[in-house]
């Protein structure tokens, strides 16, 4: 059965806000309320739900306020599995800058298929979620039949990670911002 759902800025308490980047949270129709919660040093992204598997993604490294950053150092973990994250950042097609991820048995695809639209795909089941930013929502997120609790579970932790590297556009843009802002652009 598939369902669509969207996520909201989610207030923390003010003693709970310290070193919090930013927190989302929606109704994850059957399985009921999801939180995802990003810090800043180390970077890391945590999925709260009480019918979905854990996930979390953590950046070693104190970079920058941001979301979390997704490359060689970062460790990835879906209930009991650790993911293994696989990304050409020097493709020129969006199709090619695709996230893989590993997870155990399971291949699956993140990319950007086209403007404000995020997907996660399998390659065997194909698409599982699909996340987009219509006008005054954070991100609408759209569960296919095919997909199980994991899925959805890795899904919405990426939301958490900084995926400004999926197409070349953003990866430009995202650099030139972070080089304004402080000075020491990766460029």
């Amino acid at each position: 059965m598939g369902f669509e759902f969207d996520l909201s800025r989610k207030r923390l308490p003010r003693r709970q806000r310290r070193g919090v980047y930013d927190a989302y949270t929606g109704i994850a129709g059957p399985y009921g309320e999801v939180t995802i919660i990003i810090t800043m040093g180390p970077q890391k992204a945590e999925l709260s739900s009480t019918t979905l598997p854990s996930a979390s993604i953590l950046h070693p490294e104190d970079r920058r306020q941001s979301p979390v950053t997704l490359d060689d150092k970062t460790y990835f973990v879906v209930g009991d599995q650790e993911a293994k994250i696989v990304q050409n950042r020097r493709a020129l097609r969006k199709e090619d800058r695709a996230l893989h991820i590993y997870l155990g048995d399971r291949h699956y695809e993140y990319l950007v298929p086209k403007f404000n639209v995020e997907e996660l795909r399998d390659t065997e089941r194909g698409t599982l979620l699909r996340m987009t930013s219509p006008p005054k929502v954070i991100s609408r997120v759209t569960v296919f039949p095919s997909a199980d609790p994991t899925d959805i579970a890795l899904g919405l932790i990426l939301h958490g990670a900084d995926t400004s590297g999926l197409t070349l556009a953003r990866t430009v843009t995202s650099n030139i911002w972070y080089l304004f802002n402080n000075g020491e652009g990766q460029l």
